[in-house]
């Protein structure tokens, strides 16, 4: 990985060490910090899973879904800082190519498949049109679709839809992704009227996908260096990635489950990564090493002496520029691998 070095003790000296921007493709090097673990999606199953619950889901033949939710990162960045912020790198991404109407049209072919291999467990799964026709849905509070935010505390703004026939519910449970507040639990009881009116295994699943893993080497006081990495590919979002499951025996209160991604998963390219700007100041630092490192400043006195940069920088822009039927599949495999996970899952616990 390329570095923006500043030697703290050279700059005292009177000689500033600077090179380098973010690194487009290639692997982390020190002194990045790793990114979280990664795994293909060959290699993915249920130990990459945090399950909690997983009884529930013997409760019930009948599974419904009112709610396929299908998660896109749009925007994405990371920034390091060293010697105090005087060394300072900063790389953002966009995902460029994608409109509202192809990430619905991904969703509902998601949604077919999840169903598909849920009936193929021996489950039975409520249509759309019975689920919009239950009192119990009337009860919902349903977000705006799509839905676009940027967690707390995340480099990341993500939309977020569902099929063009369903409507798009969020938890209280599903912070940070969710504009619902850990209060919030009118969608909560929503479901258990649901599951009690429809004698069924309420199911919210969320997958979430990004295009680019980031490294950096976090901020440092007195560390002389800082980088950052800029992995582009489609990857399965750990965390935010989750089948969340309810059953309710009456509508007041019921029991919650969770199939939750703990990885981040590597799904291959669906594009490719471009520069599209970048400003710096590798030009000035490199005049003043030149000077430094030469004779010039006791055999030349009073001659011209380039002005000492006061702080190195390195920001840069890039897009992530899809091809949009290699997306479509990207994510359409994704999604299935982790259905076939949850499928399984399912199938572990036979209905009583």
């Amino acid at each position: 990985m390329d570095q923006v070095n500043w030697n703290r003790r050279a700059v005292l000296g009177g000689a500033i060490g600077a090179a380098g921007a973010a690194l487009i493709g290639g692997g982390a090097a020190a002194p990045a910090q790793a990114a979280q673990k990664m795994i293909g999606v060959g290699a993915m199953g249920a130990q990459n899973f945090n399950t909690a619950m997983a009884k529930i889901l013997a409760r019930s033949q009948r599974i419904a879904i009112p709610s396929y939710r299908f998660g896109m990162v749009l925007r994405s960045g990371i920034s390091a800082t060293g010697d105090a912020g005087n060394v300072q790198m900063e790389a953002a991404a966009d995902l460029v190519g994608v409109d509202v109407a192809m990430l619905r049209r991904i969703a509902d072919r998601m949604f077919v498949d999840l169903v598909a291999q849920l009936q193929a467990t021996g489950r039975s799964v409520m249509t759309p049109d019975e689920i919009m026709a239950t009192k119990a849905v009337e009860k919902f509070t349903v977000t705006r679709d799509p839905f676009v935010k940027k967690p707390f505390a995340d480099a990341r703004t993500i939309a977020v839809v569902t099929p063009e026939y369903q409507p798009l519910i969020n938890m209280h449970i599903d912070a940070p992704l969710s504009d619902q507040s850990p209060a919030a639990l009118g969608n909560w009881r929503a479901v258990n009227a649901l599951s009690v009116e429809t004698k069924s295994l309420v199911l919210l699943p969320r997958i979430v996908f990004d295009f680019a893993a980031l490294t950096g080497s976090g901020h440092k006081v007195y560390g002389g260096t800082a980088s950052v990495g800029v992995q582009p590919g489609m990857y399965l979002v750990p965390v935010l990635t989750s089948f969340g499951f309810y059953h309710a025996k009456i509508a007041l209160a019921g029991d919650i489950g969770h199939l939750r991604l703990e990885d981040r998963v590597a799904l291959g390219q669906a594009g490719e990564m471009i520069k599209s700007g970048s400003l710096n100041n590798r030009d000035e630092v490199e005049r003043w090493n030149s000077y430094v490192a030469s004779n010039a400043w006791w055999t030349m006195p009073g001659g011209a002496v380039p002005g000492r940069p006061t702080r190195a920088y390195d920001f840069s822009n890039y897009q992530y520029r899809v091809d949009p039927g290699l997306l479509e599949q990207v994510c359409l495999d994704g999604a299935a691998a982790t259905h076939r996970i949850f499928a399984g899952t399912v199938a572990a616990a036979p209905a009583k």
